[in-house]
């Protein structure tokens, strides 16, 4: 009997410890479920807010809304450290449109003009003031930075070091009938690696880039190379390097061309230059379009 009893006080025992595990592993279970169903908000949450951040991504910046205007800094003692206001802003960021005037020749006095033997007669019987001028007779975009020219002060020096030693408020570049023989495309990639070369080296200047001029109607049907359909393929790929804020676009040939487009013989004995007396009412026609 006494064994049985033993049997039956075990069987009790462990009949017990079933019932506690059993009950322990079911609230762990409800524990997990409730666990995981917390989750779900969260990921609802930012499913939400990942929302909000893409439409807000679409909207121009320019359309998005000003800020609270309640909202501000503290005030601070002394100078305002705010930057400028809205209006302000805008003002600055308003592109004001150059204005073309009559300028007397003291707009030449910080003035600089590279060319070719055009502008060499510009510079001999032309009125050009105070200007520097880098010219020479046939003179081309490959030859520019190579030469050496003979400055108003009688010194020598090479285009570079004239940028590098001298501020300019204008330069006026007359090139390309001389490079007609060569690659086209070449060398309109040289003329304009010379346009920015100018600019970097000279930010506050303005640069005109004038168009060639053109040669008589004679003279072009005489050569397959050097004539006005050449030149003025060249002049419409000078004037695409324009922006006409910075840098613009001058084309003299409305001065000096007859009713084909070609040099007027009125003007000209050698077929491709005017007369010296003729220089003169170049400049002028310069000083008419100055740029405030």
């Amino acid at each position: 009997m006494k064994r049985r009893k033993r049997y039956s006080y075990l069987g009790m025992l462990t009949l017990s410890l079933v019932l506690v595990v059993s009950a322990w592993l079911t609230g762990f279970v409800r524990w997990s479920e409730e666990e995981h169903t917390q989750e779900i908000p969260l990921f609802a949450w930012q499913m939400e807010v990942s929302a909000s951040v893409s439409e807000e991504a679409l909207v121009p910046l320019t359309e998005l809304p000003p800020r609270a205007e309640s909202v501000s800094a503290p005030s601070l003692s002394g100078p305002s450290l705010s930057g400028p206001s809205l209006s302000e802003t805008e003002q600055t960021e308003e592109v004001t449109e150059p204005k073309i005037y009559e300028a007397d020749t003291s707009w030449f006095d910080d003035a600089l003009f590279i060319g070719d033997s055009r502008t060499v007669g510009l510079k001999q019987y032309g009125d050009l003031g105070g200007a520097e001028v880098i010219a020479d007779a046939g003179m081309n975009v490959y030859k520019i930075f190579e030469k050496e020219f003979v400055l108003s002060d009688g010194e020598k020096r090479h285009l570079e070091e004239v940028l590098s030693e001298r501020q300019f408020g204008k330069i006026y570049v007359m090139l390309g009938i001389n490079e007609l023989g060569y690659d086209f495309d070449r060398t309109v990639e040289r003329y304009s690696q010379l346009i920015e070369k100018i600019q970097q080296m000279q930010p506050d200047a303005l640069v005109f880039l004038e168009a060639n001029l053109h040669i008589t109607a004679k003279k072009s049907e005489d050569s397959p190379i050097f004539n006005n359909e050449n030149i003025n393929r060249f002049n419409e790929a000078v004037r695409s390097l324009t922006d006409g804020q910075r840098c613009f676009y001058l084309d003299v040939n409305e001065l000096f061309d007859d009713e084909n487009g070609a040099l007027s013989t009125d003007y000209t004995v050698d077929h491709a230059h005017v007369l010296g007396k003729h220089y003169a009412s170049w400049v002028a026609w310069i000083l008419q379009h100055a740029v405030r």
